[in-house]
């Protein structure tokens, strides 16, 4: 899933987005109820108690949802092969940014609703940083497994489809390396 992309976000002209998608808009259903409960009731009881006082919270029935709508609507997620960065707000905005050579480890979870319905949260634990989230998510699995994917490195362990490591040499090569470190240590001790 890939949609547009929005300006605040800092993408390098030769990064390539792998994913972009923003909160699941369902998850203002709460608010919503909320929402109508808050208009019924104050218009209820200002019909029935004529107490035309109670008027005053039909106004916050209708702002709240649409509050939360925009608040929603303002996050986007996008992971491109370099990097991961979490979008927020609508007038003023804020972007966090991770590369994806920094995330350690991720974990995926969801609620109860989430498992119903078919999103969730994915959470990235960031060297260096604050963890980051990408928060009621459609397929939250998929979605972790790709930025596993995106951001692996060759760690010697194997796998085919594994970038090229930076690091020259091989485990042999290395514990080479250090066997003659270990080998000058001992004959500077004596």
């Amino acid at each position: 899933m890939t949609e547009s992309i929005d300006p605040a976000i800092p993408l390098d002209p030769d990064e390539s987005v792998e994913w972009s998608g923003r909160p699941r808009i369902t998850t203002i259903l709460p608010t919503v109820v909320i929402g109508v409960l808050l208009v019924v009731a104050g218009i209820v009881v200002s019909v029935t108690q004529g107490a035309p006082i109670f008027l005053a919270v039909v106004p916050f029935g209708v702002a709240i949802p649409v509050w939360k709508y925009f608040a929603l609507r303002g996050v986007q997620y996008v992971i491109t092969d370099e990097a991961l960065y979490v979008k927020c707000g609508v007038l003023s905005r804020s972007v966090t940014q991770a590369n994806l050579e920094t995330v350690q480890n991720s974990s995926f979870g969801q609620d109860i609703t989430g498992s119903i319905f078919g999103y969730g949260s994915v959470t990235f634990e960031i060297a260096g940083g604050e963890d980051l989230s990408f928060r009621a998510i459609e397929d939250p699995r998929a979605i972790r497994a790709l930025v596993d994917r995106t951001g692996s490195n060759d760690d010697g362990v194997g796998g085919s489809n594994r970038r090229e490591s930076a690091i020259p040499g091989d485990l042999t090569q290395w514990q080479q390396v250090r066997d003659e470190i270990r080998a000058i240590r001992r004959s500077l001790e004596e």
